[in-house]
């Protein structure tokens, strides 16, 4: 929970329908953070107190810069299967894409001055790839306050209502695991420790 000494914060994420998205809004809401999920489709997840929506495409640095806008930080979970765009079957590779999502939440948190990106991708399986790499290298040389998280895309069936009841059931819990490394993930944000660093959550 929030407690007096931690300001009450805008969070904005990409990828809001994956599971662990949906967990991050539950513990963002919990510790009464405003968060704000970018989708392209506003209907697509219920309004509820400190939650609202914004279009959002990830892949379009002036879209981005639009949509994160007075925002404190961007979470971005690259690879949920529902991630916002234009024509996600394209011809183009993953690891294309991934290219195009860095360069254009680089230079649309830029423009919006906004310090503060989470990039959560499932690394170990796309970090060789030739255009994930430069992608990485161009991170690298970035000033952006920016963190890797190691996390594989989780699927797209639980909702905010699910996760929220699930997690008042303590170790009967289901979803416990993805739900703490959704705590860790907004740990990082309330305080970093890991700027220009890649993180893993372990099981």
């Amino acid at each position: 929970m929030l407690n007096a000494e931690t300001p009450r914060l805008k969070f904005a994420l990409y990828g809001a329908h994956d599971d662990l998205g949906s967990a991050l809004l539950v513990e963002l809401l919990s510790r009464q953070h405003e968060a704000v999920a970018l989708l392209d489709d506003l209907n697509s997840i219920s309004a509820r107190p400190g939650l609202r929506t914004k279009p959002g495409d990830p892949f379009d640095a002036m879209s981005v810069s639009e949509s994160v806008a007075g925002m404190d930080a961007v979470i971005c979970l690259f690879q949920t299967p529902r991630l916002p765009g234009p024509g996600r079957i394209t011809g183009e590779s993953p690891q294309r894409d991934f290219y195009q999502a860095v360069e254009a939440l680089l230079l649309g948190l830029e423009r919006a001055r906004v310090e503060r990106l989470l990039l959560v991708a499932d690394y170990p399986a796309i970090e060789l790839q030739p255009e994930v790499e430069a992608a990485l290298q161009r991170l690298a040389k970035h000033p952006l306050r920016w963190t890797l998280v190691d996390a594989p895309s989780a699927g797209n069936q639980l909702t905010i209502e699910t996760l929220a009841e699930a997690a008042g059931k303590g170790d009967a819990n289901p979803y416990r695991e993805l739900q703490r490394i959704a705590a860790g993930i907004v740990d990082e944000l309330e305080n970093p420790q890991h700027i220009h660093q890649r993180i893993h959550f372990s099981g």
